[in-house]
């Protein structure tokens, strides 16, 4: 038997460190051909999708994706291999992948290129991202949720609604309370909506031009909205700033704008 000089030893052994690591690493290793065809997964990608090496091994790579993202897979390695163009290889997305259950699921996978022998490979790492994903669904859902709690929409009487602001009103805010003031007043058929700004504590140029903007989204549905509570110093802010609020009815308090509200919609309190 021929005795293996140091080089090859130390190949081997390299070799066995390699196979090491492509066995055990946490994230999926799938390697593809040119024509997208799978060469060769780690023990990850089959616990990942639920095959068995074997059932991936000469199946294009679109197995793993649903049907609605499959078709786009051919084209990047096309597009890529014609044009040179990077828009998959080298970089990392964010996309649904699919288990052989059908099962989907959220996945970071990121592509590179190398070559073997001369013969140019694709090599696909993959990792499982669903949780983080349905984490930042729910804190979203959560976020959602609260500023639907800070910007409650009241029916006062059946033609009349008002929402009364506390706090900083940002964009993600604003767009919110658009969005819930004009549902209400598209449910009541209000003729009138109150806006209270006696909770917000900074009036500046962007909330006025918020303000503005839920004004002329609540007239398209034929509401009047009636704006109250601007104190002293955010007013003389907003002449500083050429804010222009002419075309917004604007009351000092809410009581003001209520009665104001009654006197649009030809309400009268009965007396006591």
């Amino acid at each position: 038997m021929a005795k293996q000089d140091g080089n090859g030893d130390n190949v081997s052994m390299e070799l066995v460190r390699l196979q090491a690591v492509f066995d055990n690493v946490i994230d999926g290793i799938v390697i593809i051909t040119e024509k997208g065809i799978i060469e060769k997964v780690n023990p990850a990608i089959t616990d990942l999708f639920g095959y068995e090496e074997p059932e991936l091994v000469g199946e294009n790579v679109k197995i793993l994706t649903p049907n609605r993202i499959a078709i786009e897979h051919d084209s990047y390695i096309q597009n890529y291999l014609d044009s040179g163009v990077k828009k998959v290889i080298g970089l990392g997305r964010e996309l649904e992948a699919r288990a052989k259950d059908g099962t989907e699921f959220d996945i970071d996978l990121s592509v590179s290129e190398i070559i073997v022998s001369g013969e140019r490979r694709f090599v696909g790492i993959i990792r499982d991202i669903s949780q983080r994903k349905e984490a930042e669904r729910v804190v979203e859902a959560q976020q959602k949720s609260l500023l639907e709690l800070s910007t409650p929409a009241i029916q006062l009487w059946d033609d009349i609604v008002l929402m009364p602001l506390v706090g900083n009103i940002d964009t993600d805010r604003a767009t919110n309370l658009i969005e819930r003031l004009l549902a209400t007043v598209s449910e009541c058929e209000a003729r009138v909506a109150i806006l209270d700004v006696t909770g917000v504590p900074i009036i500046d140029t962007n909330v006025a031009r918020h303000l503005l903007k839920v004004a002329a989204a609540a007239k398209m549905l034929g509401a009047e909205v009636i704006l109250t509570g601007i104190n002293p110093s955010g007013a003389q802010t907003l002449v500083q700033l050429g804010i222009d609020l002419d075309k917004v009815n604007t009351k000092g308090s809410l009581r003001a704008g209520v009665e104001e509200a009654m006197r649009i919609t030809g309400k009268q309190l009965s007396p006591l």
